[in-house]
């Protein structure tokens, strides 16, 4: 897989090459994604950088055939996406920037599925309730981590993750996105890394 810089630092920096290695490292041949996240992710760099950009990514002028809810190995998923936020990151002003953009198609790319469309169907009572079964879905997308959410207030919330190879920027462009979906206005979130595998994202809307 290609792309742009490759940016070298501390391996507890995010979007640096050493950290990506620390994640792969730990991940087992069992860690696993849907190939909708994968599907994301071209989908980014083809409508922000163009259909060369996509060949530049992936080293080859025939688009990758991930189907979207069967399961392929997160080490290829972090690969990809890395490579691909290097390339975006100069576009979206930062690694994280990239990396929420890149997410932000995660909601409505579920929801729009057929399974998504059944759990909708399940969440008749509003944001609140379709967010508390955000482990659910987290389930149905990867095989690894551990999901839950702590609520604060009637629309206020945190959503802790462990032995997650996802990013706190990933679950905050995953909740923007699901906001945007729903047709929330003014949503606010706000993540942070508490340790390596271990996330922290805290989120409002009115």
């Amino acid at each position: 897989m290609r792309g742009g810089a490759i940016p070298h630092g501390d391996a507890g920096t995010l979007g640096a090459y050493e950290e990506l290695e620390r994640r792969l490292a730990l991940a087992t041949d069992a860690d696993t994604v849907r190939g909708l996240s994968f599907h994301n992710v071209l989908d980014a760099v083809r409508l922000d950088l163009g259909p060369e950009a996509l060949v530049q990514l992936t080293g080859s002028r025939e688009a990758p055939d991930f189907k979207s809810f069967f399961s392929y190995p997160v080490r290829d998923y972090l690969r990809m996406q890395y490579t691909a936020a290097w390339m975006l990151a100069e576009r979206h002003g930062s690694f994280e920037g990239a990396v929420r953009r890149m997410s932000a198609g995660m909601a409505p790319g579920f929801l729009g599925s057929v399974v998504g469309k059944a759990f909708m169907l399940l969440m008749k009572e509003g944001p609140r309730q379709l967010i508390t079964h955000m482990a659910v879905a987290h389930r149905a997308a990867a095989s690894f981590g551990e999901l839950t959410v702590l609520w604060m207030g009637p629309r206020h919330g945190v959503l802790r993750t462990r032995r997650d190879f996802l990013l706190h920027v990933n679950h905050e462009g995953g909740l923007l996105g699901l906001f945007r979906a729903l047709g929330l206005e003014n949503a606010r979130v706000s993540g942070r890394q508490v340790a390596l595998l271990e996330n922290e994202v805290t989120f409002s809307w009115e």
